[in-house]
């Protein structure tokens, strides 16, 4: 009975962060497309040039698989439920989080079928071909999400460097940071010697 209250426990944990990143993420993106717009004479086809929210989802998708589309999935639809606003960034981008959301785990279990390392409970996984699965995933969703929409090339080129952007960019501000973290010395914690007398 414990356990399974600890188990609850803790997806609930990782579902609030993993929501309150993603949504800070997006937050971050939607105001660099409010300023972006206002300093535009035109409001159409705007787009941030760096998706850090697909860099994320792709980094979700790789830790917690399956697992992951309800983690994501519920923040995404959350925020695109909300009225179309002026700018129609929503109108533009609302099939394309969802539908790496829900393929990206199946794009890692394909790659992990077809020999590429990118399973994240081993050693030895590749980051190479961890990006490479975000690449494609990234040209399949704006693709599927041109054809729904009926955007132009131009629009699913945009979309695409957006997520590829998007990633490259989140994956190189993780690394940077694990390197400042391996950098920084680390304090030891040790117990105060006794004196045995």
């Amino acid at each position: 009975m414990r356990t399974i209250i600890v188990l609850r426990i803790t997806i609930l944990i990782e579902f609030l962060i993993v929501s309150t990143v993603y949504l800070s993420l997006h937050s971050l993106d939607a105001s660099i497309i409010s300023i972006l717009t206002s300093n535009l004479p035109s409001n159409d086809d705007v787009a941030s040039g760096v998706f850090l929210t697909y860099g994320f989802s792709v980094l979700i998708a790789w830790l917690f698989g399956l697992k992951s589309i309800p983690f994501l999935l519920m923040p995404a639809m959350w925020i695109y439920s909300w009225p179309n606003d002026s700018s129609n960034f929503w109108v533009l981008a609302a099939h394309e989080p969802v539908l790496s959301i829900l393929i990206l785990p199946f794009a890692f279990i394909a790659a992990r079928k077809l020999g590429l390392r990118v399973a994240s409970g081993v050693v030895g996984f590749n980051w190479r071909h961890i990006m490479l699965c975000g690449f494609a995933t990234a040209v399949i969703c704006a693709s599927i999400s041109s054809l729904i929409s009926g955007g132009s090339w131009a629009q699913l080129t945009s979309s695409s460097l957006d997520a590829i952007i998007g990633q490259v960019v989140f994956f190189a501000l993780l690394l940077i940071d694990y390197r400042l973290l391996r950098l920084s010395p680390q304090r030891i914690v040790t117990a105060p010697k006794t004196n045995p007398a």
